[in-house]
């Protein structure tokens, strides 16, 4: 009895040990913002591209502008030969 639970115990936590969390996406994550003319509408920060954000605001008004909550993800160094 002890072998089945044992092993149970052993699948769960390697399967447990595989997965990743996701990080959540915030107005942090994207460059591009949208402020729509409609009244109350608040501003949309959730644009990968200018693109993106000038197709979300075509045919009902609004502006995009460059994010000021984004902080481009830092490139990692490459490290010289010697």
């Amino acid at each position: 009895m002890r072998l089945p639970i044992l092993s149970l115990f052993v699948i769960v936590g390697a399967l447990l040990g595989e997965i990743q969390a996701a990080s959540a996406q915030s107005a942090y994550s994207y460059p591009w913002c949208a402020r729509y003319y409609k009244e109350g509408t608040p501003t949309s920060c959730y644009f990968t591209s200018y693109q993106q954000c000038r197709a979300s605001v075509s045919g009902i008004g609004g502006l995009c502008f460059q994010s000021p909550y984004y902080h481009a993800p830092v490139a990692a160094a490459v490290g010289r030969r010697r």
